[in-house]
């Protein structure tokens, strides 16, 4: 068995950030980190490689969708999956991370069926394309205890 990739949560509420943690390690992601800020998502980012972010829309001073804009237009970031959380996304917010790059969206409270089925549509995608073409190999392709292979 291959080692679990490391998940990255993004919240500025002390409390979900902890609530996400756990419930990511109780679906078999034992290396989980969290920060409570974007500027601080970066940081960790830039100094350790991440298989997923899962990250708040609404904080300060950086809200999850600048997180979002600064991941997809860096070179070494830009295909880390990133899922969007929200306690409700209207249109427009759904919109605009979709056009900054979301791979997907789930509303808060987290139901286990539905964290399960949007990581599953995550880690399966294919890898984002700019001019120069990126390893096709998904980095996920690993056994995660309550999900399965990938």
């Amino acid at each position: 068995m291959s080692e679990t990739p490391p998940i990255l949560i993004v919240d500025d509420q002390e409390k979900l950030l902890k609530l996400v943690i756990l419930l990511m390690t109780r679906i078999g992601f034992p290396d989980v980190d969290g920060v409570t800020s974007g500027v601080e998502a970066l940081e960790h980012m830039r100094e350790r490689k991440y298989a997923l972010v899962i990250s708040d829309l609404t904080m300060e001073p950086m809200d999850g969708l600048t997180l979002l804009r600064e991941i997809r237009g860096s070179d070494v970031l830009m295909n880390t999956p990133f899922i969007l959380t929200e306690t409700s996304f209207d249109f427009e917010d759904i919109n605009l991370a979709h056009q900054a790059g979301a791979d997907a969206f789930i509303l808060k409270p987290f139901d286990m069926s539905v964290l399960k089925s949007k990581l599953k549509q995550v880690i399966n995608r294919k890898p984002r394309r700019r001019e120069a073409p990126l390893a096709a190999e998904s980095t996920l392709s690993v056994d995660f205890p309550m999900l399965g292979k990938f």
